[in-house]
């Protein structure tokens, strides 16, 4: 439509001509073409281009949220406070068009500058490899854990609330329990033993075995890569050291007539390692079986380090099965999809209180709902939970303040929703699904509520009151 067009015109004009919007867009250019090229990694492939996405792209993605959010916010207050707004209304043009004219045009125009950004962005990166002149080693692997997007699978978490009460079942049927005893005592403690004997495999223990289920790669993969973490004695940084071991990988084909096939391992524990393996050890029904061995000691001696020490896996850690999905260059666009996502969402929300309130309001009513939106999901698991799983009150207004906090979060978007930078430089696979729960929650349905609340105020708006000071 005529109008649509020349409302999203006159919104890019007028914010070209903005001095706050050349400022940020002198910083977005020198994060563009500064950045990559003077930060510095720690001398390998992999952390050169961890760092560049980290530290480029994303004050890049904070830079032009900034700036679409500040625009969106003075572009409505200010037309009508020079009172440019009340010739336009006095046309045959609804109010829904200039509303929607204006985030359309702070939108294109943020949207364009980030694609353009992270175009620049992305040569610059590989660039800077080959400037460099990594080993053929080093880009190898940065060609597998960085530029890549790869599917996590992590293994089955055991159900210990089933097995803490099916072993108080067992021992209060025993009678091995105390007369008079508290059941929520005696279970939480129970949990605790059964999670302490999941972490931990002492030396000379059976392997500690790990299942993954719907373990599902593209056609054509050939190879997974194991992701681990594992400590010597504890998680203490100062008990870490070169540590043997073993990991027992099962074999659904059993060639050479072996279920289990052994891959000995001699690494730094309190690190992240990566191991290959063949993707034929994926099962038919997509399971994936593989435990860890922590051997017996070769000699009595009297010394800790001899006699072997406890292999200790957090459960957080891992480990996780990686499978190449994606390339890089897809992965990579994946991940501005979401930044555009989240230029969309602030637009839409600039533009909104933008209708309602004077610009310096607006922008401030926008960086609190932003606040709110990044401290809800902490206020939400304020609360302590017990061994149980289930929150921790002290009193009546603890509870009603949770509450409040669950309920705001339904309402309130957080940008950390939107933000996906970590995943590349990680090597993580944005997936398809991630992008059309952005677009259907964050998009469609939040911020369209958003939007529409926009358009109601500014059709609501009295413009004659407004007087310029």
């Amino acid at each position: 439509m005529k109008q649509l067009r020349a409302i999203m015109i006159q919104t890019m004009r007028s914010a070209i001509r903005s001095r706050v919007f050349h400022v940020l867009f002198l910083f977005i250019l020198l994060a563009v073409f500064v950045l990559p090229l003077v930060v510095a990694g720690d001398g390998t492939a992999k952390g050169q281009v961890q760092i560049t996405l980290t530290y480029s792209l994303g004050v890049v993605v904070a830079l032009i949220s900034t700036t679409t959010l500040w625009l969106a916010c003075s572009q409505l207050p200010r037309e009508i406070e020079d009172y440019t707004m009340h010739m336009v209304t006095t046309k045959p043009c609804p109010r829904w068009i200039i509303w929607f004219g204006k985030w359309l045009g702070v939108f294109l125009m943020n949207g364009a500058i980030l694609v353009v950004s992270a175009l620049v962005i992305f040569v610059l990166a590989n660039w800077g490899l080959s400037r460099h002149r990594f080993s053929s080693g080093e880009m190898e692997r940065v060609r597998a854990e960085v530029l890549v997007g790869r599917r996590g699978f992590e293994p089955v978490t055991p159900d210990f609330l089933a097995e803490v009460r099916r072993e108080y079942a067992e021992r209060k049927a025993a009678g091995s329990l105390e007369d008079g005893h508290n059941p929520e005592a005696v279970q939480a403690e129970i949990l605790r033993q059964k999670r302490a004997e999941s972490t931990e495999i002492a030396p000379g223990d059976p392997p500690k075995m790990w299942r993954f289920e719907n373990v599902r790669v593209p056609r054509g993969t050939d190879t997974l890569f194991l992701r681990y973490r594992h400590y010597a004695g504890s998680t203490s940084q100062s008990s870490q050291r070169l540590l043997r071991g073993s990991w027992v990988v099962a074999d659904p084909k059993g060639r050479g007539g072996a279920r289990f096939h052994e891959i000995p391992q001699q690494v730094l524990t309190g690190s992240f390692h990566e191991l290959e393996l063949p993707a034929d050890i994926i099962a038919e029904d997509g399971v994936v079986q593989l435990g860890y061995a922590n051997p017996p000691p070769t000699f009595q001696s009297s010394t800790e380090e001899d006699r072997g020490v406890s292999v200790v896996f957090q459960i957080a850690d891992g480990p996780v099965l990686m499978a190449k999905v994606s390339g890089f260059p897809a992965n990579y666009a994946r991940a501005m999809v979401l930044a555009l996502f989240q230029i969309a969402f602030l637009a839409a929300l600039g533009c909104t209180v933008g209708a309602a309130f004077s610009t310096p309001v607006a922008a401030f009513v926008a960086i609190a709902y932003l606040i709110i939106g990044l401290s809800v999901r902490a206020a939400i698991e304020a609360p302590l939970q017990d061994d149980f799983g289930r929150y921790q009150y002290k009193g009546v207004l603890d509870r009603g303040a949770h509450y409040l906090a669950r309920g705001v979060g339904l309402v309130v978007v957080s940008v950390d929703d939107f933000e996906a930078t970590g995943d590349l430089a990680r090597g993580r696979l944005v997936e398809y699904a991630r992008l059309g729960e952005a677009f259907g929650v964050l998009i469609a349905l939040r911020s369209g509520l958003i939007a529409l609340l926009g358009i109601w105020v500014l059709h609501r708006r009295e413009l004659g009151a407004v007087i310029r000071r």
